[in-house]
């Protein structure tokens, strides 16, 4: 249930000639614009109104038979999370250091723009420009985007430059899973996140809660002795006793996002088969899911009109203590500081634990979703951008970011910066990381995911039972996925 991450994929892959002609046309009259917005295009030129630009030695000509490459690079992301483009900016010195020391007759620069924009734009600004054969050197994006960009031949693999590097053994071998494709590395990670079950300590002290009640909810979930039929229970209470309005006494995210399916994998589903690369839908499983969202808005605890909310009108009630528990992402701290008045006593107030598991006794889930740095096959310098990218990829650098925006470490290395160390809410959060699902690479995902959200969105708005919801995503994945997707 990805935020139509994988649309502009879908949507900009034609089915007819004429039709990929027409687009391939719409595309580079758009592109020609784009590029000055986006930074795309090939080498040379000068960075556009409004992008960042950084050079090393050379970049300004340099010495006599030095070439200066010019490297472009697109990140997404909120202002906190600025440093996606400005470690690869600052790596540009570190690297032209090293390109001196070996004798090497060139030097980089680079160009490119941070957006904070919907993802889905995003996206199709990208897939516009790569079609057009205009795509920067270096994308960043979410590493379900591996697969499908693979298969288009967007990307190219990064073994030969990754496995010799340093960064290669200090990444935590999961990530690298994350972004391993038939066998190989086609990104390296940026940074990963948990997805926790927020709620405020002051409401559960107003009914009767200790603190040490409360301190021991995180480790209750861990272990399976708090489930989601508890967390049910709970949301209701804090509805009965008045500490939070009808309908909001449990939220989950507004938009479509692969956080959902913390609640499939709490109940046993599978995504993939590991196997044969497959796609699982555990019948069961989603059937649980689905009854879970219909108690929910039975009870009254969830809004029948949540999903679909704007996400300005979501952050203000959660941070403004107007909902009970909710689901939410470890990097939203630093995003609500920033543009939502939190204040540090509200951290201090603001619990965090795993998604409870559906059935007692299983442990606690969460999910973590990557975001990954990848080289398109338009670069004509993809050595220079791999290895800036590995440049970009050290403790310092990283910490930084995820102390910023509240991001968790993807190097063993920083685990042991002062920084990351003295940052408490990083700390609390790190064992999460050892319950933490991802979603599937695979080329087929988002249609996977648009079947199942829709599912869940009729059952939320009371439209569909679950038996009739699940009944339908079946139907729908035997005849667009055929045997692409395994049905248990």
């Amino acid at each position: 249930m990805l935020d139509r991450w994988t649309n502009g994929v879908n949507g900009c892959m034609g089915r007819r000639a004429r039709g990929r002609a027409l687009r391939r046309a719409l595309a580079a009259a758009l592109v020609a614009g784009l590029l000055v917005l986006a930074g795309c295009g090939g080498s040379g030129g000068q960075p556009a109104a409004g992008d960042q630009a950084a050079g090393g030695a050379g970049s300004s000509g340099g010495e006599q038979g030095v070439q200066t490459v010019t490297l472009r690079a697109m990140t997404i992301g909120k202002p906190t999370e600025r440093y996606r483009f400005d470690n690869l900016k600052d790596a540009v010195e570190r690297l032209n250091q090293k390109l001196e020391q070996e004798g090497a007759n060139v030097r980089v620069q680079l160009e490119g723009t941070h957006e904070d924009r919907p993802w889905d734009e995003y996206k199709q600004r990208f897939i516009l420009a790569a079609e057009a054969g205009k795509a920067p050197d270096i994308i960043l994006s979410g590493h379900e985007d591996v697969a499908p960009w693979a298969a288009a031949g967007h990307i190219v693999p990064l073994d030969e430059y990754v496995k010799d590097s340093p960064v290669y053994q200090d990444v935590f071998p999961t990530l690298w899973e994350s972004v391993t494709l038939d066998g190989k590395i086609w990104g390296i990670p940026q940074d990963t996140e948990a997805r926790p079950l927020y709620f405020w300590k002051s409401h559960l002290k107003q009914l009767g809660w200790t603190d040490q009640q409360i301190a021991q909810l995180p480790e209750r979930i861990r272990t399976g002795d708090f489930t989601l039929d508890d967390l049910l229970d709970l949301a209701k209470q804090l509805q009965d006793r008045g500490i939070v309005p009808a309908g909001q006494g449990f939220w989950t995210r507004p938009q479509p996002g692969v956080d959902f399916y913390m609640f499939y994998l709490a109940y046993g589903g599978q995504m993939q088969d590991p196997a044969t690369g497959k796609l699982v839908l555990d019948k069961e499983a989603l059937l649980k899911e689905y009854q879970f969202f219909a108690r929910a808005r039975e009870l009254g605890v969830l809004k029948p009109s949540l999903l679909g909310t704007d996400w300005s009108i979501w952050h203000r009630t959660v941070t403004g203590k107007q909902v009970g528990l909710f689901v939410g992402g470890s990097w939203q701290v630093a995003e609500w500081q920033d543009q939502y008045g939190l204040t540090d006593a509200d951290v201090q107030d603001l619990g965090y634990a795993l998604l409870p598991a559906g059935e007692k006794g299983k442990p606690g889930v969460t999910l973590s979703h990557p975001l990954v740095y990848m080289v398109t096959k338009y670069s004509q310098h993809p050595d220079l951008a791999a290895r800036l990218i590995l440049e970009a990829t050290n403790p310092e650098f990283n910490t930084r970011h995820a102390v910023e925006s509240n991001h968790l470490a993807i190097l063993k290395s920083q685990l042991e910066q002062p920084e990351y160390k003295e940052n408490r809410l990083l700390g609390d959060l790190a064992y999460m990381v050892e319950y933490a699902g991802f979603v599937p690479l695979h080329a087929q995902f988002g249609n996977y995911d648009q079947a199942i959200y829709r599912g869940l969105s009729a059952v939320v708005a009371g439209q569909m039972t679950p038996e009739q919801a699940v009944d339908t995503v079946v139907k729908q994945l035997q005849a667009q996925l055929r045997d692409e997707v395994i049905i248990r």
